[in-house]
């Protein structure tokens, strides 16, 4: 498909929107997930038709922990919330995903702004390989805000040498009908996973985020998933 021939959904604009689906694959093995997924999201036609309603990127991690054996994390960057509506509203999109999760879940975010994200360089010869998730409901978006930006603050340089790339906070985009919720996902993306892990034991800042929880966060931690995936 030739990029002028492509036209972008209305809303497609410089606002970024996160989309992560985790979710327990119906095949038994990581190679036949992987085998799976790239003959249908990653089939060239999939990937077109995404990429032309506002899917900027799309990336497959698997759990660090042996524990979440059997589970995938897709993470996208979308700049249309209609065209990613499109798109999985679409009979055969959902027919894949059937077939690729027994149980998924598909959550939209929206960036929250002054929760103190900061995106630093790629050291030359790496690449970002981990990924680590905080998921929780808090008592007030303002009071999250100030918690996280001192969390940020209390780690950023010991993260750093332990190989953190980037920390970022998002929002739950409520689906039609639903109340706005205080629900935050933190993604902090790292070049290295066992690094990654070995930080996240340290457990380094977290009295500042504790205060503001309004439940019990649910954590994870992920790594580029083995074999040649398409992402993009």
């Amino acid at each position: 498909m030739s990029s002028d021939a492509v036209s972008y959904p209305p809303g497609a604009g410089a606002s970024t929107f996160l989309l992560t689906v985790r979710g327990t694959t119906v095949p038994a093995t990581l190679e036949a997930a992987r085998k799976l997924h790239n003959d249908t999201a990653g089939a060239p036609p999939s990937v077109a038709g995404a990429r032309a309603l506002g899917d900027l990127s799309h990336n497959v991690f698997a759990p660090v922990s042996d524990e979440l054996g059997g589970e995938l994390l897709f993470i996208d960057f979308w700049n249309s919330l209609a065209g990613l509506g499109q798109f999985f509203s679409d009979k055969q999109v959902q027919e894949a995903a059937g077939q690729l999760f027994s149980s998924r879940d598909a959550t939209v975010w929206a960036k929250a702004e002054g929760f103190g994200a900061f995106h630093l360089l790629v050291p030359s010869g790496q690449a970002v390989a981990g990924v680590g998730v905080l998921q929780v409901q808090v008592t007030a978006l303002d009071r999250a805000a100030e918690a996280f930006t001192a969390y940020t603050a209390a780690t950023i340089n010991r993260s750093r040498r332990h190989g953190i790339v980037s920390h970022s906070a998002w929002t739950r985009v409520p689906n039609p009908g639903e109340e706005p919720a205080n629900e935050i996902v933190s993604i902090d993306l790292w070049t290295d996973p066992g690094e990654m892990s070995r930080y996240y034991d340290l457990s380094i800042g977290f009295e500042h985020l504790g205060p503001v929880f309004a439940g019990e966060p649910r954590t994870s931690t992920w790594m580029s998933a083995p074999g040649e995936w398409v992402e993009w």
